[in-house]
């Protein structure tokens, strides 16, 4: 018997991601809070604002055990239990065809990445995180910001990095796998080309750089790949002008940004 194919695995992975997510997005909502009416706040906040023991008393643990219990990780958990078994009956295969490591093991032989969507259900089944080479970040991540200004000069602000690539690392948040990056505009682009040269670090640490043309006229929002999809970078950590290239216009700016791997149908 096959263990299982790349697509296949990848195809279960996402789907889970994408059905987390859509949870994710509808308890975001449910659980809002911070607004100016009873209905955004917590139940144990409305409770304690009464400055009443006789009614807190009584009542905070039940409210508090309320707030706590409608929760995603409770719902994913105890509401819908064939979610998080997706984890460990593929992982039960996996030892029965003497996959070491699993999940991890699979995806870091075969070089492969799953949403980090799919990472919390994997917490939530299994109380810990999968290791961050092997999952890439569902967040919008700013690596840097580049600003052209008078001299010209590009005037680089730092931003976002996952980490140094280690392979014992986990994908607890601050650790994700090295990404493919984009250029995103930040408003208009001016009338000539902005050629930048990033110096980043790649999906083993090391120090490179990476040159990336933003085209003249470039509206607010756009998106220039850096690269191909081989080319994957832990952090970036300056930007400046490419020798001899083209400097843009003053007040050009943008943003270098993450690429999701895949969009894990959500």
């Amino acid at each position: 018997m096959a263990l299982i194919d790349s697509t296949s695995l990848l195809g279960i992975a996402d789907r889970c991601a994408a059905q987390y997510g859509y949870l994710k997005t509808a308890f975001d909502s449910i659980n809002l809070t911070g607004g100016v009416s009873a209905c955004n706040s917590y139940y144990w906040e409305i409770i304690t604002a009464t400055d009443d023991p006789d009614v807190e008393i009584p009542l905070l643990s039940t409210y508090y055990n309320s707030d706590n219990n409608l929760s995603l990780d409770t719902c994913v958990r105890s509401g819908t239990p064939q979610l998080t078994a997706i984890v460990t009956t593929m992982d039960n295969h996996f030892t029965r065809m003497s996959e070491t490591g699993s999940w991890d093991g699979f995806l870091t032989t075969n070089d492969e990445r799953v949403s980090d969507y799919f990472n919390q259900v994997y917490y939530i089944a299994k109380a810990s995180y999968m290791l961050a080479n092997n999952v890439f970040s569902e967040s919008d991540d700013v690596f840097g910001t580049a600003e052209v200004e008078a001299g010209p000069v590009v005037t680089f602000t730092d931003g976002d990095d996952y980490g140094d690539g280690s392979a014992s690392n986990l994908a607890n948040g601050s650790y994700f796998a090295a990404t493919q990056l984009k250029v995103v505009c930040v408003g208009a682009i001016g009338g000539t080309d902005l050629d930048l040269r990033l110096s980043v670090k790649d999906e083993n640490d090391a120090a490179t750089t990476i040159d990336v043309t933003v085209p003249a006229n470039s509206l607010d929002g756009a998106e220039i790949d850096v690269g191909t999809v081989t080319d994957r970078f832990l952090d970036v950590t300056n930007i400046d002008f490419q020798p001899a290239g083209d400097q843009g216009t003053v007040g050009d700016t943008v943003n270098i940004q993450n690429k999701k791997e895949r969009s894990s149908c959500f």
